[in-house]
């Protein structure tokens, strides 16, 4: 076929002279008769062509009329041939944002149509109003100033197309408000999204991922076995259950996490794994705290019961010592003896304390104190003696008081600098501080706390440290890293406990060849802070009587004698019952009971509730091989005039009950 060799037309309008687009001879182009006689080259064909292709057609003159429409256009746009052809303008069928541009182009392909592309989207208005999207393909009729253009209406394609985009923007939106991870992988693990808070998380930067990072790059080495039995699930297309892995950061460091991934799947086949990731680092921490509370508490109960039962037999010893001591000249050849007898068992009652330090309940004398000038006296005492360490002190100013057992403090304060002098064997630096705190909510979390005030008290030292191991365990009962027969294994086992039954809170934080830091948090009190009372070692006696209730035979027998060698009259009862009867039949004559407080049967609580139903204002005296605990701070609320701890001596007992009875 000759090559066109004029493509211009006649500078007639359209108007001057009608348009004949399916001649046979189109303008400036030989006729070649062989072609013109074939049916193909026919005006027929090519009418039925543009009316009958699945595309809506028409024909544009240079001016933008449009000159012919085909069915599928009416149909598309819901005008008729009769109110479009050589009446409106192809700007009738274009929105306004894209006409000027539709504009450029009809122009520019009329002088250089390689300058302009063949398709192209627009959005246009049907005859409704109703605004849809069209694909354009248009081309010059050769041989005039005409153009042919065909539409497909892709509005449905298009809003599925917006669909995804929406839901794309929707899933990174999520992706990156969401506290945890989300990743996606090829099927080599190599990582093709994840959302901006993993950034942070592991370390890693947008630049990491864009050279490359693979999910065997955030998981612990030994968690790389495993991602092959992940891919091959995904291959059979199972959705993998939330299963612990140890997740790894940029810098090697490894926190526990959750992860939970399915598979992506095209056309049936996967082509990666897409999946969240949770740090539970907090979550174990918590639960491991928990665990240690659990097993300690369990432990303290065991502890709590043994130390009871200890402290009633010592009980037995003591109080016979005591009554020996009492008749005895410090010139007779067994003084020596028996008040060695009486320091062991002073000993062993220091253990009990430890030991019910720890156990639940563990306060006895309550008294608002300024914990400042208490920690400072204690450190002087404790500085006397061990001139190997250096010991400085930093006191907060206008320090809040704190409700505190000041003997049990005492204990706590000896055991931590023990604790620190042991640690620096070739001496070091002892720091002390007190100082109000305010905790923020992470604080407040990281304790378990509910308030936020509290008296924070750290004791630090420069010492050998501990390991992760042995942090995790210096709390629990008889645990000690001493050689053995060197150390009860007690002594921070009863901080924890003294400061928890005090509604604190200890934290630890160690470094082998640095040292350890222990802080402890008390709570404010609302009380003025109390003097320290002188302790009286003088035995005071009597002449009133005395009702005792215990259900141990041999405390009534040791207790008794007590009592008479004081001056006192007794009764005795070995059961509440029994003291309730014996009370009912003399409640006239009886000055004051002292009343046992673990009983079977009735229980010190049950008789204490009765005898004040008898008599409101009758004196008890509370007496056990237990600390106060919540039980015992019961019956002191109801009016229990005061509280002695077994074991006790000739001294304790008779300066406790002048207390008592010389006091309305």
């Amino acid at each position: 076929m000759n090559k066109q060799k004029n493509l211009k037309t006649d500078k007639k309008s359209i108007a001057e002279t009608p348009l004949q687009p399916f001649t046979d001879n189109p303008v400036g182009k030989p006729q070649n008769k062989a072609i013109l006689q074939t049916p193909m080259n026919s005006e027929e064909y090519y009418r039925a062509l543009f009316e009958h292709t699945a595309t809506a057609n028409m024909i544009l003159a240079e001016d933008m009329t449009v000159l012919f429409v085909n069915e599928n256009f009416e149909k598309m746009m819901g005008y008729s041939k009769e109110e479009v052809e050589n009446k409106m303008s192809w700007t009738k069928f274009v929105v306004k944002e894209d006409v000027e541009i539709m504009k450029q182009r009809h122009m520019i392909r009329r002088i250089s149509p390689e300058s302009v592309p063949p398709t192209y989207e627009f959005r246009g208005p049907t005859k409704t109003g109703e605004i849809r999207h069209f694909f354009l393909s248009v081309a010059m009729i050769p041989g005039t100033r005409n153009s042919v253009a065909s539409l497909f209406d892709i509005t449905d394609h298009k809003k599925a197309e917006e669909a995804v985009r929406h839901s794309e923007e929707r899933f990174k939106d999520m992706a990156r408000l969401l506290p945890e991870t989300v990743f996606e992988t090829d099927m080599n693990g190599k990582i093709t999204f994840v959302n901006e808070l993993s950034f942070a998380r592991f370390g890693f930067t947008p630049a990491d991922l864009e050279r490359g990072l693979y999910i065997q790059d955030v998981l612990a080495p030994q968690e790389h076995e495993h991602l092959q039995t992940v891919i091959q699930d995904v291959v059979r297309g199972e959705r993998l259950a939330l299963r612990e892995y140890l997740a790894q950061k940029k810098d090697g460091t490894t926190f526990p996490a959750l992860v939970r991934s399915t598979g992506i799947f095209k056309d049936g086949e996967p082509v990666g794994i897409r999946g969240f990731l949770i740090d539970i680092s907090e979550k174990k921490a918590l639960e491991d705290q928990l665990l240690r509370a659990q097993k300690l508490e369990a432990i303290g109960t065991l502890a709590g019961g043994i130390a009871h039962d200890f402290n009633n037999l010592l009980m037995g010893i003591l109080g016979n010592l005591s009554i020996m001591l009492m008749h005895m000249d410090t010139t007779h050849p067994f003084y020596d003896r028996l008040k060695v007898m009486e320091d062991y068992v002073h000993r062993g009652s220091n253990l009990t304390r430890q030991l019910l330090g720890f156990a639940r309940g563990g306060k006895y004398e309550v008294r608002s104190t300024d914990l400042g000038k208490f920690v400072i006296r204690s450190a002087e005492m404790f500085g006397r003696t061990k001139k190997d360490i250096s010991i400085h002190n930093r006191i907060g100013n206008s320090l809040w008081h704190v409700d505190v057992d000041r003997g049990q403090m005492d204990q706590v304060l000896l055991n931590l600098f023990v604790n620190a002098w042991q640690a620096m064997p070739d001496g070091g630096n002892l720091n002390i501080s007190v100082e109000n705190v305010e905790l923020s909510k992470k604080d407040m979390s990281a304790l378990g706390a509910p308030q936020r005030r509290f008296v924070k008290l750290t004791v630090s030292d420069t010492g050998i440290g501990m390991d992760e191991n042995t942090k995790s365990r210096i709390f629990e009962p008889f645990f000690s890293t001493k050689e053995q027969g060197r150390n009860t294994g007690m002594g921070l086992a009863s901080v924890y406990g003294i400061i928890r039954n005090h509604s604190g809170y200890i934290q630890v934080e160690s470094k082998p060849g640095i040292g350890t830091s222990f802080m402890i948090y008390l709570p404010p009190s609302n009380h003025k802070a109390e003097e320290e009372l002188k302790t009286d070692s003088r035995i005071h006696k009597g002449v009133e009587t005395v009702l005792l209730i215990d259900d141990e035979q041999m405390i009534i027998e040791v207790a008794s004698r007590m009592l008479e060698e004081l001056g006192y009259k007794v009764l005795s009862a070995t059961s509440g019952k029994k003291g309730i009867d014996i009370f009912q039949n003399s409640k006239e004559k009886i000055d004051l009971v002292i009343l046992d407080m673990i009983m079977p049967g009735l229980s010190g609580k049950e008789t204490f509730d009765i005898l004040r139903l008898k008599n409101p204002i009758l004196k008890v005296l509370l007496s056990s091989g237990f600390s106060v605990d919540s039980q015992a701070k019961d019956i002191m609320a109801a009016g229990c005039k005061g509280f002695i701890q077994k074991p006790f001596t000739m001294a304790q007992l008779s300066r406790k009950l002048r207390e008592i009875l010389d006091h309305d």
